[in-house]
């Protein structure tokens, strides 16, 4: 089922390269000479081509320039959402929401704490006050966005015809001819409906997404987890293989090893688990917080790490009482005592 029309949208290819251009324009701007509005402007687009392409490469630039830009800030509002911002990203909820109090206190556009908000409740779980705020923001800006946000909130908190809904309303609004925020959209959605197990919905939407932003890495990534899921091992594997050239981040060689392994390349499969393993750990020694889900999912699974697992769903669901944190927690609980009653049966 087509819901949208690609041709109304720049390239997917077009689209990235411009990204990237404006990318290498800002820092040969900075070579020159450093001022805020660049420096925050570079550091947004990094964290964009970070998003798109799975480049942890970018999202550290692009941290460190949100960083350096604080020494350049008009008025102490800006820093403290900067830093607010940055910690909502990373996953250290609780310093954003109050470097968020002080922001608007300081005299921060009470619209963009508000948005920042939203994400840091939703983020942690506290929908009813999420919804709250996301209704009112797309009431008084119904953009792709806001509807957007709203709908991905929707499908977290299992309302999901509603969300499915307001993802369709989201889509009608947008008004811009780039695929970026269509694509962002699309990916929220067909992560929606995988976390519900509605892989032939997951499908159709991840084909919409290729269609418009083909260089979408998560995108093709999660729609290889589909074609694992369903059976579809060549398929799974056609699409995961060039993102491992692309993308930095070991969520892709995980996947990967997943694949092999289910094709019954057992060699292969315990060579690309134990890159992601030494990717995993790399990661949950810098910014153990933004990793812990993520990495928690791999170690109870391939990884074959299980006290591991346990202690990174456990500190996962300490940062988030949401139902995704409580749902892993079990299962890795679950997996750790079935491994450890396994292990006493061959003893």
């Amino acid at each position: 089922m087509t819901m949208i029309d690609a041709k109304r949208y720049t390239s997917g290819r077009i689209a990235v390269a411009n990204l990237s251009a404006s990318i290498e324009s800002l820092e040969l701007r900075l070579v020159k000479g450093r001022t805020f509005a660049d420096l925050v402007a570079l550091s947004k687009f990094l964290f964009l081509r970070g998003d798109l392409l799975g480049r942890i490469v970018d999202h550290d630039r692009a941290e460190l320039l949100a960083k350096k830009s604080i020494a350049f800030s008009p008025d102490f509002a800006s820093t403290l959402y900067i830093r607010a911002r940055l910690a909502g990203r990373f996953h250290w909820f609780q310093e954003a929401g109050r470097l968020l109090d002080q922001a608007l206190v300081a005299g921060y556009l009470s619209q963009e704490i508000d948005l920042e908000r939203a994400s840091l409740l939703q983020a942690t779980g506290r929908y009813s006050e999420a919804h709250v705020l996301r209704e009112r923001l797309a009431k008084n800006n119904p953009s792709i966005q806001t509807l957007g946000a709203l709908a991905t909130l929707l499908a977290e908190m299992d309302h999901w015809a509603a969300a499915e809904k307001c993802y369709a309303s989201a889509l009608d609004a947008d008004e811009g001819t780039s695929p970026i925020p269509c694509g962002q959209l699309l990916f929220e959605w067909g992560v929606s409906a995988m976390r519900r197990g509605e892989l032939d919905r997951a499908e159709e939407i991840f084909v919409e997404l290729d269609a418009i932003l083909p260089q979408h890495v998560p995108g093709r990534g999660h729609r290889a987890e589909v074609a694992l899921a369903r059976g579809q091992l060549n398929i799974a594997v056609t699409l995961i293989t060039p993102l491992l050239a692309i993308s930095d981040d070991p969520e892709y060689r995980a996947t990967h090893a997943a694949i092999l392994a289910a094709r019954g390349e057992a060699e292969a499969a315990a060579r690309e688990t134990k890159r992601a393993a030494a990717g995993y750990d790399v990661l949950l020694a810098r910014r153990p917080e933004a990793y812990a889900d993520h990495a928690a999912a791999f170690f109870m699974g391939a990884g074959n790490r299980p006290q591991l697992a346990v202690d990174l769903a456990s500190a996962n669901f300490k940062l988030r009482d949401t139902p995704r944190s409580r749902k892993l927690l079990d299962r890795a609980l679950r997996n750790a005592r079935q491994v450890s009653a396994m292990e006493e049966c061959a003893a």
